[in-house]
């Protein structure tokens, strides 16, 4: 089975294309930890609102397109632990659960390639080291990176997952583990980020394309596409170890910002391999929020994949070009389907169908909508919702969970039926802007669904795991917000109030009612004829639940006049309004 090609038919084959942040402690591990899981909103933060298509803000600036048909309630089976997409869901959690400083715990992006009977390659996009857990999250996760590459080896008995990162990992002189894909540092500069698109396995190599954003926060912004080709033998016997080092041979492919545009268009979001021709899918997210993410296409022989000479460029009704600035949306701009950052093409009987995750964000749904050639069009009336996931919605019922990057997954697929992959993630943050993947790993694990092909044309039913997604904003009500409300993604901390002092001889101890989960404090102490406030200690970010008491003890305090002052901190070392305590410390007994 080739890549994103089910029960293959013989296709209209195409002429050869011609050729043409500051820690608050001294410890050297507190600090790694805190830059590392600090960065690891990424995930939370930025994908949310960058890597996936922007939220509603406002009225539409046209109609909106009409949505795919909702399927019934009935087509969806009944969950099942036992299931294939239970299953799976159920090997990443234990792979997660399981990992150290060296292995995967958590990330997105996610696609499979088949190296062989008993070997799938798993590459991903923002991916999380251990260790991380179902209570413990990955508030001690040893590195947020930008991509991995997984091998899962069956062998028959067992099954072994191997991580394979840029090296670098489980390291102790506070250097950051390095991506599968990533261009030179320079030293004290962001560096760009590549994250995983789309592949597929032609000959003895494993060709995956990967899109380049720039460096720094929001808003990212596409800068180009690389082509990143992995020797099958090497990924194989990579999966003999626990873990390991992979430096493929990158090819950057042209850039081209079309007119009006104010990025380039970014290829190998979805590939289609039929008979000996590649589809590569690309697209353009416009300048404007007023239109969707634009769908471009190129297709290439398989053998000459890496070469983009030989790629020729959909150039409407059915026209092909040689150069890429010929190049033309496969769907007009105005009233047609926004494509997802990822999605699938697959090729089933003699129809294609696009599957993708509804692109507007908090959306439950996976659509799938029918096309007669490659090129679309895609019916947007003739759609359906495959699925719906009941564990998604951007509310505190929900965790604030989102479903996104929704891809078939020929690889796992039995024959018969088609296995789709889709992430999830969380855009709830606590009252000290502490990200829900720091109290589950189950934020960011991904999920799975299987569905006969014949459900494609609204006959069969959807397979899900069991939506087991433990409740974590339940336990804590009213400390659980949604980034998307805040600009910088955080809550306002409350005034902090009831600072008490107990002093004794030679010290004191200060308390006050914790104001917000997640949220540190940093103790100032000003002594008897001194002009200013100066640090003391910090108490480190509560992640128990708020309303209980909070307090310091200091000691070696001469007897005098103080006054103390608590500065409620949150993670992005924002400070909230401080309260301030006198107090007299007495003499010695």
């Amino acid at each position: 089975m080739t890549s994103r090609q089910l029960r293959p038919h013989p296709p209209a084959r195409p002429p050869r294309p011609p050729r043409p942040r500051r820690a608050l402690r001294s410890s050297r591990l507190y600090r790694k930890e805190t830059a590392g899981l600090v960065a690891g909103l990424v995930i939370g933060l930025v994908l949310a609102l960058v890597y996936l298509p922007s939220r509603p803000s406002g009225g539409p600036a046209q109609p909106p397109p009409a949505r795919p048909l909702v399927m019934s309630s009935e087509t969806v089976q009944a969950a099942s632990a036992g299931s294939l997409p239970g299953k799976l869901d159920a090997q990443w959690a234990a792979v997660s659960a399981g990992s150290n400083c060296a292995g995967w715990a958590g990330g997105d992006g996610i696609s499979a390639v088949r190296l062989s009977a008993t070997q799938v390659a798993w590459f991903f996009s923002d991916s999380y080291l251990g260790p991380a857990g179902p209570a413990q999250g990955f508030r001690r996760s040893s590195a947020l990176i930008h991509n991995s590459v997984v091998i899962e080896t069956d062998s028959g008995k067992s099954r072994r997952f191997t991580t394979l990162t840029g090296g670098n990992v489980c390291s102790l002189t506070g250097s950051h583990p390095g991506s599968v894909v990533a261009p030179p540092r320079a030293p004290g500069r962001p560096s760009t980020r590549y994250w995983a698109a789309d592949g597929l396995k032609v000959g003895g190599s494993v060709f995956q394309f990967y899109n380049r954003f720039s460096p720094g926060n929001v808003p990212y912004v596409p800068l180009g596409t690389v082509i990143a080709r992995y020797p099958v033998a090497s990924l194989t016997a990579a999966g003999k170890a626990t873990s390991g080092v992979t430096r493929p041979q990158l090819v950057s492919l042209p850039y081209y910002v079309p007119p009006g545009a104010a990025s380039p268009i970014v290829w190998g979001n979805a590939v289609l391999q039929q008979g000996q021709t590649v589809y590569v899918y690309g697209t353009l997210l416009p300048s404007t929020k007023a239109i969707g993410r634009q769908a471009y296409l190129a297709r290439v022989p398989a053998a000459e994949l890496a070469d983009f000479g030989a790629w020729q460029f959909y150039a409407g009704s059915g026209q092909w070009a040689g150069a890429q600035q010929d190049a033309a949306p496969l769907m007009p701009a105005v009233g047609a389907i926004s494509f997802s950052s990822a999605f699938s093409v697959v090729s089933v009987g003699r129809r294609y169908w696009l599957i993708q995750a509804d692109p507007i964000a908090g959306s439950q749904d996976i659509d799938a909508y029918p096309a007669d050639e490659p090129w679309g069009p895609f019916g947007q009336t003739s759609g359906t919702v495959l699925y719906r996931d009941p564990g998604i919605g951007p509310d505190a019922a929900h965790d604030y969970r989102l479903l996104y990057e929704a891809r078939a997954e020929p690889a796992v697929s039995p024959d018969g039926q088609v296995v789709i992959s889709y992430n999830v993630n969380s855009v709830g943050n606590s009252a000290g802007c502490v990200p829900m993947s720091w109290f589950t790993n189950t934020v960011t694990l991904p999920r799975f669904v299987s569905l006969p092909l014949s459900a494609l044309a609204g006959h069969g039913r959807v397979t899900a795991g069991p939506s087991d997604y433990p409740q974590v904003a339940a336990r804590d009500p009213g400390q659980w917000f949604n980034e998307w409300d805040y600009k910088d993604g955080c809550p306002p901390i409350q005034p902090l109030s009831g600072l008490s002092a107990r002093p004794r001889p030679g010290g004191v101890t200060l308390s006050w009612p914790d104001i917000g989960l997640g949220l540190a404090y940093q103790v100032y102490l000003k002594g008897p004829g001194a002009a200013a406030f100066t640090l003391k200690s910090t108490v480190p970010w509560v992640l128990t639940s708020a309303d209980r008491p909070v307090g310091a003890s200091l000691a070696g305090l001469p007897a005098g006049k103080y006054q103390a002052k608590v500065v409620p901190l949150n993670l992005r070392l924002t400070k909230g309004h401080p309260a301030v305590v006198t107090f007299q410390v007495p003499r010695g007994g």
